[in-house]
């Protein structure tokens, strides 16, 4: 083969010719084994992010008794919302023990509710469900969730249940079914329910609740709960002209007293008899208003005793520190085993006035 070069006529075998044609067919193919290699060591590297990334999950790794009792702490709607994160975690909030339903999570109570009813129909209902709490600020238009849940929680094995929601409640006397409840609280519902015979439970706290009690003269809400240990009542209204209100209970250890009313108002008439042979802590607490105890038992056990009463002065009428003081004197006579005694600023303004008053009318018949 002949090629020309400036006017010169150069010969080149072509042994020589296909010898650098082989090397030149060499070097491309080496550079392109070159530059398939980067994107495959990319992906090597992209590979390894990946599963070091797979490695970091530790916490779909853990035992569902550990994942359950992370979920439980949480709102049941955030416990719902986990189950997008892998196939392992669909359906694992269908088996939670501890149900927390909250309505700050919702702008309608309506959307609410039916997320109530959503999650209770999808439950695996061969779990045992513990514990329910439910907290609605909204005022509810009725009872129907309430009850929904309560219908629910019978056959489920629940120990405690916790609902505020301002309804009215009605089918709170079906708990009685519920052998396995030991704990009850229930905030700002209203109902016709009176009387709790619910033989398992332990703890009862009723706050801010209303109860229609009709022409009864004497109530005994409680003789039904035999093995209750622990009784608050706050706020609560007992509509009636109730005379006698007994709290009747043979294991109570520690009753817990504050702002109750029936009939809307203080009524002086009213008188509480404590049937409480076990009790160990007595609490009360309101503004200047006390109601008269009848003691129907010894109470040996008595340990702890807080009387507050509010806030007393001079400008005060005589009379209503008088009768006060009389009544704090009465209940301290059947309470003689107190170890611990705590009374407010109001307290010890009226359990001192009594002497006071002794003093004076004997002051005023020397003259």
């Amino acid at each position: 083969m002949q090629r020309r070069k400036k006017g010169k006529t150069i010969t080149i075998s072509p042994t020589k010719f296909c010898e650098k044609e082989e090397k030149m067919k060499a070097s491309v193919e080496v550079e392109q084994e070159g530059a398939s290699r980067i994107p495959a060591q990319e992906n090597s590297n992209s590979s390894k992010k990946k599963s070091s990334i797979v490695k970091q999950d530790r916490l779909s790794h853990l035992p569902d008794e550990v994942i359950h009792r992370i979920l439980s702490s949480l709102d049941a709607k955030i416990a719902v919302q986990t189950s997008v994160l892998s196939m392992r975690w669909r359906y694992l909030w269908t088996s939670l023990q501890v149900l927390n339903f909250h309505d700050m999570s919702f702008d309608d109570p309506v959307l609410f509710q039916c997320f109530v009813e959503h999650v209770l129909s999808r439950r695996d209902s061969s779990t045992n469900l513990n514990m329910l709490q439910l907290v609605c600020h909204d005022e509810l238009d009725d009872g129907y969730i309430v009850d929904s849940i309560i219908d629910y929680v019978i056959l489920t094995g629940i120990q405690v249940l916790s609902i505020l929601a301002e309804c009215v409640v009605g089918k709170l006397p079906q708990l009685y079914a519920c052998h396995s409840l030991t704990t009850l609280k229930l905030a700002d519902i209203a109902t016709e329910t009176t009387t709790f015979d619910f033989v398992s439970l332990k703890h009862l706290y009723l706050s801010d609740c209303r109860f229609e009690c009709g022409v009864e003269e004497l109530l005994d809400p409680f003789g039904g709960c035999t093995n209750l240990r622990c009784l608050f009542l706050h706020g609560c209204q007992y509509y009636g002209k109730i005379e006698s209100f007994k709290i009747y209970a043979p294991q109570l250890t520690d009753l817990s007293i504050s702002r109750m009313r029936v009939d809307q108002v203080f009524d002086s008439d009213c008188v509480i008899e404590l049937f409480t042979p076990r009790l160990q802590s007595f609490s009360y607490r309101d503004f200047r208003y006390l109601y008269d105890f009848s003691i129907k038992v010894n109470l040996p056990f008595v340990e702890k005793v807080d009387i507050d009463l509010g806030s007393f002065d001079l400008s005060d009428e005589l009379n209503e520190a008088t009768n006060l003081s009389l009544q704090l004197i009465e209940l301290f006579e059947v309470m003689g085993s107190v170890k611990f005694l705590s009374l407010s600023r109001g307290s010890v303004y009226v359990s001192c006035f009594i002497g006071w008053s002794v003093f004076s009318f004997h002051k005023s018949a020397d003259f």
